[in-house]
């Protein structure tokens, strides 16, 4: 019966993650196209000869990742029989209590997920993932909060969601709980991402938001079921947070909190963070006001984030966002329907009149230099406008080999346009 609910790929996730395998370096196998399974038939010492395992790594760690993967690998072969019987019972206690899940090299891994620099090996879920095709914003903040941040976290909640912004959050007091509950008051799906098993309601008092959560959303962690809260589980867990956003907005905070956590991994995965300002003389404004200090964008109303999300591409017609047009959240701009279109159709226009030295650039250059044609793009918008094709490796690259042959600039942190 279990043999036919899962499959190989599913057993080996499990026996490697359970010796150890990191997300990190679980990710750069899978964009090599290399499944758990065939881990047990690759010569690593190959791939790092070649220079593929490491490409993605910084140098002090390349060495570290070949010997901890071999010894990895050494420990599945020893012990694959007996790691097989554990993973059938697992995956049977997961069919059992009704809990979903998903891994790296399955289809439904959240995409945004899994291109952050240490994305989960595996999730497991209640309810429903996330959906690729709308935008997701973070709502996140100070347990203990004022009634500024109620009203404030509640009101970009339902606004948003009432757009059809779906609301990431950690399901915890204050902020979090609130935005989440004002999402679901106004019909909006939601998430809750946890710093411990799915199947453990924390804080307890939170019985009615995790029900609620499940009817149009989902429960979401990277900790087996049964895990209890524990402090160390966090800082993890608010990675998951951000990493499935298109936006982080905090709404009240302090100057020294794990709210800032988010932030630093929201920004290290190149996501936008958005700020509520408050009054100077409030505490728990000090974490916002710093924010916008140093950078942050400052959200004044809904209408701010709506913007952003327009200005990333994803589809906005009779106030809500569209899903039906499934590849437009690959682009940053609403002016980029027209390079669907034109790559949909397969239709790569002819620059050699423009530049004489175009013929020199490779097949994967020739369609970024044209994807680039109609407006500055982000990586990750280009990646979602040649779909599966190509790895995000091969587009960094080429986008690095454009770049040094003056033939695109970066324009920001994270922007290519044509030079």
């Amino acid at each position: 019966m279990i043999e036919n609910m899962i499959d190989n790929e599913d057993l080996y996730a499990y026996m490697f993650r359970a010796k150890g395998l990191s997300g990190r370096l679980a990710n750069k196998l899978c964009k090599l196209n290399i499944s758990f399974e065939s881990i047990l038939k690759t010569d690593l010492d190959f791939l790092y000869l070649d220079n593929i395992l490491r490409e993605a790594s910084e140098s002090v760690h390349e060495e570290k990742d070949l010997v901890k993967l071999k010894t990895i690998k050494e420990t599945v072969l020893n012990e694959e029989n007996e790691l097989r019987e554990e993973a059938k019972i697992f995956y049977a206690n997961l069919l059992r209590d009704n809990i979903h899940w998903t891994h790296l090299n399955k289809k439904d891994y959240p995409y945004r997920l899994k291109n952050i620099g240490d994305p989960p090996l595996m999730l497991f879920y209640k309810g429903k993932l996330p959906e690729e095709e709308s935008p997701s914003v973070a709502i996140v903040g100070a347990r203990e909060c004022s009634p500024y941040g109620e009203k404030t976290a509640r009101m970009f909640a339902r606004e948003l969601s009432s757009a059809g912004v779906q609301i990431i959050s950690g399901m915890a007091r204050g902020i979090d709980g609130i935005s989440q509950r004002g999402s679901i008051s106004a019909g909006g799906n939601t998430f809750g991402v946890l710093g411990c098993g799915v199947d453990v309601i924390y804080p307890e008092d939170n019985k009615d938001l995790f029900t609620d959560i499940l009817k149009d959303g989902g429960i979401i962690s990277e900790f087996n079921p049964g895990t209890e809260p524990l402090k160390q589980y966090f800082p993890s867990r608010n990675r998951i947070i951000s990493g499935l956003s298109d936006i982080v907005l905090v709404v009240e905070a302090r100057k020294r909190s794990g709210t800032y956590i988010t932030v630093t991994q929201a920004l290290d995965q190149g996501r936008e963070v958005f700020a509520v300002p408050g009054r100077i003389t409030d505490a728990l404004s000090d974490g916002c006001n710093n924010l916008i200090a140093a950078g942050a964008e400052i959200a004044v109303g809904s209408k701010v984030i709506i913007d952003d999300l327009k200005n990333k591409g994803f589809k906005y017609a009779n106030g809500t966002f569209d899903i039906s047009h499934k590849r437009n959240p690959s682009f940053e701009s609403e002016h980029d329907d027209k390079c669907i279109k034109q790559f949909d159709n397969k239709d790569i226009v002819d620059d050699s009149k423009n530049d004489s030295d175009n013929t020199s650039i490779n097949t994967l250059e020739n369609q970024i230099y044209n994807l680039l044609l109609q407006n500055e793009l982000s990586l990750d918008a280009i990646y979602r406008a040649l779909g599966d094709e190509y790895s995000i490796e091969d587009l960094s690259i080429s986008l690095v080999e454009l770049e040094m042959d003056g033939k695109i600039v970066k324009t920001g942190s994270r922007y290519f346009a044509l030079s």
